[in-house]
């Protein structure tokens, strides 16, 4: 009977993880077909830009993805031994984070000089602006959807 109860117990555990990772999967999905419509507003793109910025966007938006989750991991693995890490320690993972927004850095020149080949220079600036101002309105909205489950 203990042994039935634990595997449903178990089960249980493991279907509510796959639905919440599908659920997460659609709201990132749902995010970036946002940001897609937002840019695309933004920017006014004519159907020739569109057609050659899209592909080196989406490569440079995997390559700083790539870059955050092999970055950051390892950066929040050393944070949560902050209290407890010696100065060297600290000063590694210091040099670790300066690493980080360097290679980000270099990321945003190398991709910069991409997208001022496919399109306008003002556009190029335009797109960091709109990138800017699509996050600071996904916050603004998930804050104001906060607040609407706290009332």
């Amino acid at each position: 009977m203990r042994t039935i109860k634990t595997m449903a117990l178990l089960v249980l555990l493991v279907l509510t993880q796959y639905t919440l990772y599908a659920q997460k999967g659609k709201m990132k999905d749902k995010i970036e077909t946002m940001k897609i419509g937002f840019i695309t507003q933004k920017l006014n793109l004519t159907s020739e830009e569109a057609q050659k910025f899209w592909p080196v966007y989406n490569k440079f938006n995997d390559d700083l993805q790539k870059l955050r989750s092999t970055s950051k991991v390892k950066i929040m693995e050393d944070l949560s031994e902050l209290t407890t890490m010696s100065d060297l320690d600290a000063d590694k993972t210091l040099q670790e984070m300066i690493n980080f927004k360097a290679s980000e850095a270099d990321l945003l020149k190398r991709y910069a000089a991409e997208f001022k080949k496919v399109l306008p220079v003002k556009k190029v600036v335009m797109l960091f602006k709109a990138e800017n101002d699509f996050k600071r309105e996904l916050l603004k909205k998930l804050r104001e959807r906060g607040n609407e489950g706290n009332n």
